[in-house]
């Protein structure tokens, strides 16, 4: 990815890694266009396990949505819109 990506560690979201994509004065405070980037914690004893899924499918799946943006025409209707893109924790219940 080629925007700035601010990653944040956020525990009021479900178990998830989520993404969101922020156009040109969208985020206050903010110049162009950003992802923001965040994800819950999990108990340690799940950890291992769920690196290895966000690792190998979550992680794929975010960059590819995250790239499909940025290849967008900056005039396209469709990059001037805020996105969103979650996936959520297959390892926990709540």
């Amino acid at each position: 990815m080629r925007l700035p990506v601010e990653l944040t560690r956020w525990d009021r979201f479900d178990a998830a890694l989520q993404a969101r994509f922020y156009p040109e004065g969208e985020w206050p405070g903010k110049e162009g266009e950003c992802f923001w980037v965040s994800c819950k914690a999990v108990p340690s004893e799940q950890v291992s396990a769920l690196r290895d899924v966000l690792e190998r499918d979550a992680i794929p799946q975010l960059v590819e949505w995250a790239k499909g943006i940025e290849a967008l025409d900056g005039c396209s209707p469709f990059r001037r819109e805020k996105q969103a893109f979650t996936y959520q924790y297959p390892l926990l219940h709540e």
